[in-house]
Protein backbone atom coordinates (compact mmCIF):
# COMPACT_ATOMS: atom_id res chain seq x y z
CA UNK A 1 0.00 0.00 0.00
CA UNK A 2 1.45 3.42 -1.27
CA UNK A 3 2.66 5.79 1.71
CA UNK A 4 1.02 9.09 1.77
CA UNK A 5 4.28 10.84 0.74
CA UNK A 6 3.90 8.51 -2.17
CA UNK A 7 0.62 9.47 -3.18
CA UNK A 8 0.99 13.19 -2.78
CA UNK A 9 4.68 13.70 -3.63
CA UNK A 10 5.23 10.09 -5.83
CA UNK A 11 8.57 12.00 -7.67
CA UNK A 12 10.00 14.25 -4.68
CA UNK A 13 11.87 13.25 -1.46
CA UNK A 14 9.49 14.54 1.75
CA UNK A 15 11.34 16.56 3.07
CA UNK A 16 12.72 17.84 0.55
CA UNK A 17 9.18 19.01 -0.56
CA UNK A 18 8.76 20.46 2.56
CA UNK A 19 11.14 22.57 4.78
CA UNK A 20 10.80 23.40 8.63
CA UNK A 21 8.49 25.78 9.37
CA UNK A 22 7.82 25.34 13.09
CA UNK A 23 7.75 23.34 16.03
CA UNK A 24 5.13 22.00 18.19
CA UNK A 25 4.82 22.49 21.72
CA UNK A 26 2.92 20.68 24.48
CA UNK A 27 3.41 17.13 27.07
CA UNK A 28 3.04 14.72 24.90
CA UNK A 29 5.60 11.48 25.35
CA UNK A 30 5.09 8.24 23.71
CA UNK A 31 2.87 7.17 26.83
CA UNK A 32 0.45 9.96 26.66
CA UNK A 33 -0.15 9.60 22.59
CA UNK A 34 -0.76 5.64 22.64
CA UNK A 35 -4.33 6.83 24.87
CA UNK A 36 -5.58 8.29 21.05
CA UNK A 37 -9.41 9.18 22.08
CA UNK A 38 -8.08 11.48 25.43
CA UNK A 39 -5.13 12.73 22.83
CA UNK A 40 -8.00 14.21 20.47
CA UNK A 41 -9.30 16.69 22.56
CA UNK A 42 -5.62 18.00 23.87
CA UNK A 43 -4.29 21.06 22.62
CA UNK A 44 -0.64 22.12 21.29
CA UNK A 45 1.24 25.15 20.48
CA UNK A 46 2.67 25.52 16.72
CA UNK A 47 5.52 27.97 17.52
CA UNK A 48 6.57 28.87 13.62
CA UNK A 49 9.88 30.01 12.62
CA UNK A 50 8.28 34.22 12.16
CA UNK A 51 5.58 35.65 13.49
CA UNK A 52 4.32 36.61 10.33
CA UNK A 53 3.65 32.87 9.87
CA UNK A 54 0.59 33.33 11.56
CA UNK A 55 -0.95 35.15 9.08
CA UNK A 56 0.13 33.08 6.15
CA UNK A 57 -0.84 29.86 7.50
CA UNK A 58 -3.88 30.38 9.60
CA UNK A 59 -7.37 32.21 8.54
CA UNK A 60 -10.45 32.95 10.54
CA UNK A 61 -12.12 31.74 7.33
CA UNK A 62 -11.20 28.22 8.80
CA UNK A 63 -11.49 26.10 11.67
CA UNK A 64 -9.42 23.35 10.68
CA UNK A 65 -6.10 22.59 9.11
CA UNK A 66 -4.40 19.47 8.00
CA UNK A 67 -1.07 19.33 9.83
CA UNK A 68 2.46 17.52 8.56
CA UNK A 69 4.70 16.90 10.96
CA UNK A 70 7.48 14.35 11.82
CA UNK A 71 6.54 10.77 12.47
CA UNK A 72 5.79 9.35 16.39
CA UNK A 73 8.77 7.17 17.01
CA UNK A 74 6.59 3.81 17.46
CA UNK A 75 4.11 1.94 15.97
CA UNK A 76 0.87 1.48 17.68
CA UNK A 77 -0.82 -2.22 17.80
CA UNK A 78 -1.53 -3.81 14.55
CA UNK A 79 -5.15 -3.82 14.72
CA UNK A 80 -4.39 -0.01 14.53
CA UNK A 81 -2.65 0.02 11.40
CA UNK A 82 -4.87 3.00 10.40
CA UNK A 83 -3.49 5.28 12.63
CA UNK A 84 -0.04 3.83 11.74
CA UNK A 85 -0.25 5.20 7.88
CA UNK A 86 -1.36 8.46 9.69
CA UNK A 87 1.12 9.03 12.17
CA UNK A 88 4.10 6.84 11.89
CA UNK A 89 5.70 6.49 8.54
CA UNK A 90 7.49 8.88 6.23
CA UNK A 91 5.51 11.90 7.98
CA UNK A 92 2.90 12.73 10.38
CA UNK A 93 -0.54 13.73 9.19
CA UNK A 94 -3.24 15.14 12.05
CA UNK A 95 -6.68 16.92 11.42
CA UNK A 96 -6.53 19.65 13.99
CA UNK A 97 -9.07 22.33 15.24
CA UNK A 98 -7.70 26.21 15.72
CA UNK A 99 -8.43 26.97 18.94
CA UNK A 100 -6.67 30.22 19.35
CA UNK A 101 -3.82 31.99 16.94
CA UNK A 102 -1.24 34.83 19.08
CA UNK A 103 1.75 36.73 17.16
CA UNK A 104 4.13 33.61 16.40
CA UNK A 105 2.23 30.21 17.50
CA UNK A 106 -0.98 28.96 17.17
CA UNK A 107 -3.01 26.91 19.87
CA UNK A 108 -4.62 23.25 18.21
CA UNK A 109 -6.81 20.52 19.46
CA UNK A 110 -5.86 17.24 18.35
CA UNK A 111 -2.16 17.57 17.29
CA UNK A 112 -0.65 13.79 17.27
CA UNK A 113 2.69 14.65 17.45
CA UNK A 114 5.45 14.69 20.30
CA UNK A 115 7.15 17.84 22.11
CA UNK A 116 9.52 19.21 19.85
CA UNK A 117 8.34 18.06 16.83
CA UNK A 118 9.04 19.64 13.43
CA UNK A 119 6.15 21.34 11.32
CA UNK A 120 6.35 20.70 7.36
CA UNK A 121 3.27 21.94 6.90
CA UNK A 122 0.01 23.76 7.37
CA UNK A 123 -3.42 23.27 4.93
CA UNK A 124 -6.66 24.55 5.85
CA UNK A 125 -9.36 21.88 6.00
CA UNK A 126 -12.92 22.26 4.87
CA UNK A 127 -15.76 20.19 4.41
CA UNK A 128 -15.13 18.94 1.49
CA UNK A 129 -12.22 16.98 2.71
CA UNK A 130 -14.49 16.05 5.77
CA UNK A 131 -16.48 14.51 2.96
CA UNK A 132 -13.66 12.71 0.60
CA UNK A 133 -12.05 11.72 4.03
CA UNK A 134 -14.98 9.47 5.63
CA UNK A 135 -13.17 6.37 4.61
CA UNK A 136 -10.36 7.30 6.42
CA UNK A 137 -12.02 8.26 10.24
CA UNK A 138 -10.76 6.82 12.84
CA UNK A 139 -12.36 3.13 14.01
CA UNK A 140 -15.69 3.53 16.01
CA UNK A 141 -14.82 3.60 19.89
CA UNK A 142 -17.90 2.10 21.53
CA UNK A 143 -16.80 3.19 25.09
CA UNK A 144 -16.32 6.41 23.49
CA UNK A 145 -20.03 6.94 22.55
CA UNK A 146 -20.71 5.27 26.05
CA UNK A 147 -19.04 8.13 27.56
CA UNK A 148 -20.60 10.56 25.50
CA UNK A 149 -24.32 9.63 26.08
CA UNK A 150 -23.75 8.96 30.15
CA UNK A 151 -21.62 11.99 31.53
CA UNK A 152 -23.26 14.98 30.10
CA UNK A 153 -26.51 13.50 32.52
CA UNK A 154 -24.12 12.64 35.63
CA UNK A 155 -21.52 15.86 35.39
CA UNK A 156 -24.16 18.99 36.17
CA UNK A 157 -24.90 16.76 39.75
CA UNK A 158 -21.22 16.95 40.96
CA UNK A 159 -20.65 20.07 43.60
CA UNK A 160 -18.72 21.11 46.14
CA UNK A 161 -16.26 23.61 47.84
CA UNK A 162 -12.91 21.09 46.88
CA UNK A 163 -13.79 18.18 43.78
CA UNK A 164 -11.10 15.75 43.22
CA UNK A 165 -11.48 14.01 39.54
CA UNK A 166 -9.40 10.43 40.05
CA UNK A 167 -8.05 9.34 36.41
CA UNK A 168 -8.32 12.38 35.04
CA UNK A 169 -6.23 11.51 31.83
CA UNK A 170 -6.06 14.71 29.81
CA UNK A 171 -8.52 16.97 32.17
CA UNK A 172 -11.53 17.01 29.62
CA UNK A 173 -13.88 16.27 32.29
CA UNK A 174 -12.12 17.73 35.09
CA UNK A 175 -12.34 21.04 33.53
CA UNK A 176 -15.97 20.41 32.60
CA UNK A 177 -16.66 20.09 36.32
CA UNK A 178 -14.60 23.26 37.18
CA UNK A 179 -16.54 25.16 34.65
CA UNK A 180 -19.82 23.85 36.64
CA UNK A 181 -18.42 24.76 39.57
CA UNK A 182 -16.53 28.26 39.47
CA UNK A 183 -16.32 29.24 43.28
CA UNK A 184 -14.95 25.60 43.81
CA UNK A 185 -11.27 24.90 43.72
CA UNK A 186 -10.70 21.60 41.32
CA UNK A 187 -8.28 18.85 41.23
CA UNK A 188 -7.50 16.24 38.69
CA UNK A 189 -5.25 13.01 39.41
CA UNK A 190 -3.24 11.13 36.90
CA UNK A 191 -0.52 8.58 37.58
CA UNK A 192 1.59 10.16 34.71
CA UNK A 193 3.36 13.32 34.22
CA UNK A 194 2.76 13.79 30.51
CA UNK A 195 -1.01 13.17 31.21
CA UNK A 196 -0.61 15.76 34.45
CA UNK A 197 1.51 17.98 32.04
CA UNK A 198 -0.61 17.99 29.15
CA UNK A 199 -4.10 18.35 31.03
CA UNK A 200 -2.44 22.16 32.99
CA UNK A 201 -1.20 23.14 29.41
CA UNK A 202 -4.92 22.83 28.31
CA UNK A 203 -6.39 24.05 31.14
CA UNK A 204 -4.29 27.28 30.83
CA UNK A 205 -4.99 27.67 27.34
CA UNK A 206 -8.72 27.44 27.80
CA UNK A 207 -8.26 29.46 30.46
CA UNK A 208 -9.71 27.32 33.29
CA UNK A 209 -8.28 29.28 36.61
CA UNK A 210 -9.51 27.02 39.24
CA UNK A 211 -8.35 23.56 38.09
CA UNK A 212 -5.15 22.30 39.48
CA UNK A 213 -3.57 19.07 38.11
CA UNK A 214 -1.33 16.59 40.47
CA UNK A 215 0.33 13.33 39.24
CA UNK A 216 -0.26 10.64 42.43
CA UNK A 217 -1.84 7.13 42.45
CA UNK A 218 -5.20 6.71 43.54
CA UNK A 219 -3.98 3.88 46.16
CA UNK A 220 -2.09 7.33 48.13
CA UNK A 221 -3.50 10.14 47.19
CA UNK A 222 -1.53 13.49 48.30
CA UNK A 223 -5.06 14.82 49.93
CA UNK A 224 -4.94 15.08 53.62
CA UNK A 225 -7.72 13.39 55.37
CA UNK A 226 -11.18 14.37 55.87
CA UNK A 227 -10.23 17.53 52.89
CA UNK A 228 -12.06 16.46 49.94
CA UNK A 229 -16.32 17.45 49.73
CA UNK A 230 -17.12 15.50 46.53
CA UNK A 231 -14.27 13.21 44.65
CA UNK A 232 -15.58 11.79 41.08
CA UNK A 233 -14.13 8.84 38.76
CA UNK A 234 -14.66 8.41 35.35
CA UNK A 235 -14.56 4.44 33.54
CA UNK A 236 -11.25 3.68 35.76
CA UNK A 237 -12.16 1.67 38.37
CA UNK A 238 -12.26 -1.38 36.65
CA UNK A 239 -8.52 -0.71 35.37
CA UNK A 240 -7.27 -1.19 38.92
CA UNK A 241 -5.71 -4.59 40.53
CA UNK A 242 -7.00 -3.70 43.60
CA UNK A 243 -10.23 -1.65 43.64
CA UNK A 244 -11.59 -2.10 47.08
CA UNK A 245 -7.95 -0.54 48.57
CA UNK A 246 -8.70 2.68 45.99
CA UNK A 247 -12.49 2.83 47.81
CA UNK A 248 -11.02 2.51 50.71
CA UNK A 249 -8.14 5.07 50.58
CA UNK A 250 -10.69 7.47 48.54
CA UNK A 251 -12.77 7.26 51.65
CA UNK A 252 -9.94 8.57 53.47
CA UNK A 253 -9.28 11.79 51.85
CA UNK A 254 -13.31 12.48 51.83
CA UNK A 255 -15.42 14.87 54.53
CA UNK A 256 -17.66 13.07 56.44
CA UNK A 257 -21.00 13.25 54.02
CA UNK A 258 -18.56 13.32 51.00
CA UNK A 259 -20.09 11.91 47.98
CA UNK A 260 -17.92 9.76 45.67
CA UNK A 261 -19.47 9.77 41.84
CA UNK A 262 -18.45 6.73 39.80
CA UNK A 263 -19.46 5.67 36.25
CA UNK A 264 -18.13 1.70 35.44
CA UNK A 265 -19.39 0.08 31.99
CA UNK A 266 -21.56 -3.08 32.48
CA UNK A 267 -20.13 -6.42 31.82
CA UNK A 268 -21.18 -6.66 28.07
CA UNK A 269 -19.95 -3.50 27.16
CA UNK A 270 -16.86 -3.81 28.23
CA UNK A 271 -14.27 -6.81 27.65
CA UNK A 272 -11.20 -5.84 29.96
CA UNK A 273 -10.94 -5.83 33.71
CA UNK A 274 -13.74 -7.24 35.95
CA UNK A 275 -16.56 -8.01 34.77
CA UNK A 276 -18.60 -6.82 37.80
CA UNK A 277 -22.38 -6.34 37.46
CA UNK A 278 -24.62 -3.37 38.59
CA UNK A 279 -25.30 -5.54 42.29
CA UNK A 280 -21.36 -6.64 42.55
CA UNK A 281 -21.00 -2.73 42.21
CA UNK A 282 -23.02 -1.87 44.98
CA UNK A 283 -21.43 -4.11 47.20
CA UNK A 284 -18.17 -3.56 46.53
CA UNK A 285 -19.29 0.20 47.55
CA UNK A 286 -20.80 -1.23 50.46
CA UNK A 287 -18.34 -3.10 51.93
CA UNK A 288 -16.00 -0.17 52.64
CA UNK A 289 -18.58 2.22 54.28
CA UNK A 290 -20.65 3.70 51.00
CA UNK A 291 -24.02 4.36 51.28
CA UNK A 292 -24.88 3.72 47.17
CA UNK A 293 -27.59 4.56 44.83
CA UNK A 294 -27.27 3.57 41.20
CA UNK A 295 -29.02 4.08 38.02
CA UNK A 296 -27.88 2.48 34.98
CA UNK A 297 -27.77 4.42 31.87
CA UNK A 298 -26.58 3.37 28.26
CA UNK A 299 -24.55 0.24 29.40
CA UNK A 300 -23.09 2.10 31.93
CA UNK A 301 -24.04 2.25 36.03
CA UNK A 302 -23.78 5.61 37.84
CA UNK A 303 -22.88 5.04 41.40
CA UNK A 304 -23.42 7.81 43.79
CA UNK A 305 -22.28 7.21 46.77
CA UNK A 306 -21.71 8.97 50.01
CA UNK A 307 -19.21 8.26 53.21
CA UNK A 308 -20.86 7.07 56.24
CA UNK A 309 -20.48 9.09 59.19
Amino acid sequence: MPTIRELIFPEIKFRGMFGEIGSIRNKADETSLQILSLFRESISEILLNGPESVSAYFSPDYSHYIVVHAPLNFLFPEKREEWNLRFCRDAGVSVVELVTAEIGSAYVRGLMAVNGSKVYAILPFTSIDAEKSKKAEFPEDRMARVRAQVLPTVLPGVKGEILLDIGSGFGSLTMELAKNNPDSQVYGIDLHDSLTGQAQMNAEVLGVPNVEFRTGSVYALPFERNSVNAATCFFMLHHLEDIKFALFEIKRVLKNGGSLTAVEPLAHQHHHGPQLSETEWIELFEDVGFSVKTENLEGAVVLKAVKRE
